[in-house]
């Protein structure tokens, strides 16, 4: 049961502040992209190349962001998970106060190979104490001139490795070897489409970027209707997830990155038709007894404020999200 907690615990003590970021034009971001030049490109030029999808998050930004403070839970953020606390409790690392950047590259499973994730993270690492753990729940290798912990995993992977990089940033590969890691690229490396990509979210605290992967043939059943959908899903290459805070409030950017320009209007004019049949059905009186009124005015706001726009091939949803949307999570008091 422990042994399996190295993978469960660093990584997602890791991998898992990723989630943080939330939800997230191009152009907004860049506006004020000198002033607010985001720490992440250095850590984004430590990863290997060609990876289809890159995420990053500064949580440094986000935990001083006005939103995050907003927040109706003012206590720590932790997973629910007796052995995390153990971990916590060995090591004294903590993600939500230890950990101030981290990023991910990940590639899908293709053929015989299986997904493959690297981390790198920066924050303050207890290098001894980590080192003293990690020895307990696993095996210590050298590789690539480093000093590698390698953990048990699942059946899948086999193991996971991490190393330090120095003291403040350590990488992991959810493999037996770190060598993934230090891949790294050349001069004369083909172009880079997720980085280009994320290279233009400079001064975002968070982002996802990911090529969509072809969907199977199978994926609509439904006559015309149904086909015309699924051939416009299609068309979708790239997806960006961004987010910003601005103020008290959080600035949030969906992309969607089509064939043509011809396929992003369509996808806009779909868009904007959900939108018309969301907020026609928050009007039902069903709706209007069932949610939190402060909720429905919520939802009833976001579907009216978000921008949706279409440059070239590109459609983009922008939402700038205020503190009472941690109102929705609130529970409906009973009359």
């Amino acid at each position: 049961m422990r042994s399996n907690w190295t993978k469960r615990g660093i990584v997602a003590a890791l991998a898992a502040s990723a989630i943080l970021a939330g939800g997230f034009s191009y152009r907004s971001f860049r506006q004020n992209a000198a002033a607010q030049a985001s720490p992440g490109s250095e850590l984004l030029s430590a990863l290997p190349w060609g990876a289809p999808t890159l995420v990053y998050v500064d949580l440094t930004a986000v935990r001083a962001s006005s939103f995050y403070q907003h927040r109706p839970d003012k206590g720590p953020i932790a997973l629910p998970n007796e052995e995390y606390a153990e971990f916590v409790r060995s090591t004294g690392f903590d993600f939500e106060k230890d950990l101030d950047r981290v990023v991910v590259a990940s590639w899908p499973a293709s053929g015989n190979e299986l997904r493959k994730n690297i981390v790198i993270a920066e924050g303050r690492f207890d290098r001894a104490k980590i080192r003293s753990y990690a020895m307990r729940e696993g095996k210590l290798d050298h590789q690539q001139g480093h000093e590698v912990f390698v953990f048990p995993a699942g059946a899948r992977t086999g193991s996971n490795s991490l190393t330090f990089l120095d003291d403040q940033h350590i990488a992991m590969v959810d493999r037996p070897s770190i060598a993934p890691a230090f891949a790294g690229h050349s001069q004369d490396s083909a172009p880079d489409p997720a980085r280009e990509r994320a290279a233009r979210l400079d001064g975002a605290a968070a982002f996802a970027v990911t090529r969509v992967p072809p969907l199977p043939d199978q994926f609509a059943q439904g006559g015309a209707q149904s086909a015309q959908l699924a051939n416009l899903a299609r068309s979708i290459q790239w997806v960006t997830l961004a987010a910003r805070p601005e103020g008290d409030n959080l600035r949030i950017l969906l992309e969607g990155e089509c064939d043509s320009g011809s396929d992003a209007l369509q996808l806009k004019s779909a868009l904007e038709l959900l939108r018309m049949f969301g907020r026609a059905g928050l009007e039902t009186p069903k709706t209007r007894q069932s949610m939190d009124p402060a909720a429905l005015a919520m939802l009833q706001s976001l579907l009216t404020s978000a921008e949706v726009t279409q440059a070239a091939e590109r459609v983009r949803i922008r939402v700038e999200l205020t503190p009472d949307i941690f109102k929705l999570g609130e529970t409906r008091k009973p009359e």
